[in-house]
């Protein structure tokens, strides 16, 4: 009741507007962070994204990222301005962004909706790159972060270990590859199907600049998620295809992207593991964790992923 108060508090003194009602539209609950719709009297429903902690710069930098789409007539959730005029809301300890409110339903795994989603993606690569953007959270920033030495690696981990080595090596050039905007979070349930049946992103947390290919890798694998992916995640020809079509029928990729995917493929769970420090875990734990299992299924599938990728627009 507290965390109720303190939201409609941000909402009511920010925005001057009633709030009639405070609905959870997370997939997970968190202490210091919520994603609310929000009714508010005699406005449309909006979508209040908050935070707890120093976030007044992250959460900037996405009003940026959505600022820019809008400017360039890209379809997404629009920032709506405190009374004062300013991006970000605060009040007490919370800190949010306050959107309007995208309608329709959850986009699934069907192969018709992946490809729709990848032409979605494509649009958005294809505006022109603002250098002004901040890195979006699939951008290599420098410095990456280290690897432990093979040998303080457990037997568990060791592939994905030295596919990670490479991947790390190589996206320290990764500034030669094309940059556009990106969402930074590219899959079905980050997704919306309009009424009138187009697609709508949504949750542009990570949005910013970076290289295209590696969204298209990210999308690629998310495209598998809407199955078990454990013990193995099976490489689906049928949803790669969709999502290679998708994206070529608006942004075709070029040699050298094509030739980066299989490191974009990865590219995510390489970095988070690197950024969790998760190859200095022990056996046991590589062995009994769940999210280290998905990392490691997810790597072993990567190379097969772009191979049929690549096939597919051969």
């Amino acid at each position: 009741m507290e965390q109720e108060a303190a939201l409609r508090a941000l909402v009511e003194t920010a925005y001057g507007a009633e709030v009639t009602a405070l609905a959870s539209i997370a997939h997970h609950a968190f202490e210091d962070r919520v994603i609310r719709r929000v009714d508010l009297a005699g406005r449309p429903p909006a979508v209040l994204r908050a935070f707890t902690g120093s976030v007044r710069g992250w959460l900037l930098d996405q009003a940026a990222a959505l600022d820019l789409v809008e400017a360039r007539g890209f379809p997404a959730p629009r920032v709506i301005r405190t009374s004062a005029g300013e991006p970000v809301a605060a009040h007490g300890p919370w800190s949010g962004l306050l959107l309007t409110f995208v309608e329709g339903a959850e986009a699934d795994f069907e192969p018709a909706t992946l490809a729709a989603l990848a032409a979605h993606a494509a649009e958005l690569h294809a505006l022109p790159a603002d250098p002004a953007l901040p890195p979006s959270r699939l951008t290599p920033v420098p410095p990456l972060p280290g690897l432990p030495p093979p040998g303080r690696v457990p037997g568990a981990a060791r592939a994905f270990h030295r596919s990670a080595v490479e991947t790390m090596r190589r996206m320290a050039g990764w500034e030669r590859l094309p940059t556009a905007t990106l969402h930074g979070d590219c899959w079905p349930a980050n997704a919306v199907r309009t009424p009138g049946g187009g697609i709508a992103m949504i949750d542009w947390e990570g949005a910013g600049r970076g290289p295209a290919v590696l969204e298209l890798g990210y999308l690629l694998v998310g495209a598998h998620l809407g199955r078990r992916q454990l013990p193995a995640i099976r490489p689906d020809p049928e949803r790669i295809a969709a999502v290679m079509r998708g994206y070529a029928s608006v942004r075709r990729p070029t040699g050298e992207e094509l030739a980066w995917l299989p490191d974009a493929v990865r590219w995510d769970v390489v970095m988070r593991a690197a950024q969790s420090d998760a190859f200095a875990a022990g056996e046991e734990r590589w062995r009994d964790d769940l999210w280290l299992g998905k990392s490691v299924a997810r790597n072993a599938a990567s190379d097969e992923i772009a191979r049929i990728a690549r096939a597919c627009v051969a």
